[in-house]
């Protein structure tokens, strides 16, 4: 082979993998970008350069990633056994090498002529990105259309960004839309819009490739791939504004390194506040309550969301730190008979196998089913705070009134009355001293003290 072959060759991948290339180009440092199997071509694909993906490794402000982009340009970017194969080659050598993966996904779907042979590569994809969950951060881009298992493969991710413009569908996009009464826009349908509020399966749209890699850069940077110089902020840091009712959005704001963090899937599940963010400069997930929303209860989508976040944060190898203000969980009869005690027996497990240090702190409720399983000394965390305004007992204070006030009760049972029992029950019963006095809870401090003893306690964990 001479040096004009070669050009020749070359030339012909660029020609047809232009667009993937400068979609990755906009994504990683400009020039850190090597192609990797770029002249790989598939039995029966004579003449058809890239198979329809482009793969290889490059940097990220100076942080090595592995990263491959379907070509919609090169047939569709549909899947076959050759490109799945060149895409898990990518897959692998993040693995081996300890990067995180970034996958842009752009396909038609499936290459149906291939028979056996494209199902067995859907099968090695799904099961290199299992491999890659376990192994090292995979950030997806859903660029295009990503319709039926590589819909699978995008959910299989550890964070999902979807562009405004993209579908992700199992079944058809345009059978979805054929039982509709009217012909939606398919990204209306089945887009970011449609997904951020509904499921954990995409975490956040993005507008452009300048919006995505500032996404990519402030994510990787906050889970600590990225290295970036430490924000100036003291660990000892007072916030006398929480010293009123909690709020979780103010927490977060006090808590966190220069009042950053990164919400995850902050349209869905109200109720559950999930969180990545940096504390005394350390990477961590925080679980926060919100008991403004769904009148205190953890909602069936809450807990789903929990779940999935706290399994997603061991992944990472982050420490847990859980703000509880939750009154426990109150489902329907419909929710019940659906298997809402299999999603809660899901979040349990999700806990109690965190393999990381876990901070629990009551914030505001901290009741029954809440307490148990976001910041119990058995489910494992390893230490745990209350503030002085929190409430930690087994039932809420109007239930508690009930069934620890009967003989008053049965005298006064006026509103007045059952508010006055109410202090009481919470000044007697679920007074966090209690629990501290009980060696429950390792500490009560005032709310305004929460980021000093959390970054304390975190340092006390990790043995730095």
């Amino acid at each position: 082979m001479d040096k004009k072959e070669l050009v020749s060759a070359q030339a012909a991948v660029d020609k047809v993998s232009q667009k993937a290339q400068a979609f990755i180009g906009a994504l990683v440092d400009e020039g850190s970008f090597v192609e990797t199997d770029a002249f790989v071509v598939g039995a029966g694909a004579e003449g058809v350069t890239g198979e329809g993906a482009v793969t290889g490794y490059a940097t990220l402000q100076g942080a090595p990633v592995h990263i491959f982009a379907q070509n919609a340009d090169v047939l569709l970017g549909s899947i076959g056994a050759a490109s799945a194969k060149k895409i898990i080659k990518c897959m692998q050598r993040a693995c081996k090498t300890g990067t995180p993966l970034i996958s842009v996904l752009d396909c038609s779907g499936a290459r149906l002529d291939e028979g056996v042979k494209v199902m067995e590569a859907y099968a090695g994809l799904l099961a290199a990105a299992a491999e890659v969950a376990e192994t090292v951060p995979h950030i997806c881009v859903i660029k295009g259309v990503a319709v039926g298992m590589t819909a699978t493969f995008a959910a299989m991710a550890d964070y999902v960004f979807m562009s405004k413009d993209a579908v992700l569908s199992v079944n058809s996009p345009m059978y979805h839309a054929s039982k509709l009464p009217t012909t939606p826009k398919l990204n209306k349908m089945a887009g970011a819009e449609a997904y951020t509020g509904s499921c954990v399966t995409v975490n956040e749209a993005y507008a452009n490739e300048k919006d995505l890699k500032a996404k990519l850069v402030d994510l990787l940077a906050t889970l600590g791939v990225i290295e970036q110089e430490a924000a100036e902020d003291d660990p000892n840091r007072v916030d006398s504004s929480l010293s009123k009712k909690y709020e979780v959005k103010k927490a977060l704001k006090a808590l966190c390194d220069g009042g950053k963090y990164i919400e995850v899937n902050a349209e869905f599940a109200k109720d559950t506040v999930c969180a990545y963010a940096k504390i005394n400069g350390i990477s961590v997930a925080v679980l926060a309550g919100n008991g403004e929303e769904n009148n205190g209860y953890m909602s069936e989508s809450g807990v789903k969301k929990a779940a999935n976040f706290i399994k997603k944060a061991n992944a990472f190898g982050l420490p847990l730190i859980s703000l509880v203000d939750c009154k426990g969980f109150d489902p329907s009869l419909e929710e019940e008979l659906a298997g809402f005690a299999q999603k809660t027996a899901c979040l349990a497990s999700a806990v109690a196998a965190f393999e990381h240090p876990m901070i629990g702190v009551a914030c505001g409720n901290a009741v029954g089913a809440a307490y148990s399983l976001l910041m119990s000394k058995n489910i494992g965390f390893d230490y745990t705070l209350a503030t002085t305004g929190a409430a930690v007992a087994p039932v809420t204070a109007d239930t508690g009134v009930h069934v620890f006030y009967t003989e008053e009760l049965k005298k006064n049972n006026s509103a007045k009355a059952r508010k006055a029992l109410e202090a009481q029950f919470e000044k007697d019963m679920a007074n966090p001293l209690k629990a501290a006095g009980e060696g429950y809870i390792d500490n009560v401090v005032e709310a305004g003290d929460l980021r000093p003893y959390v970054s304390s306690a975190l340092l006390m964990l990790l043995g730095i």
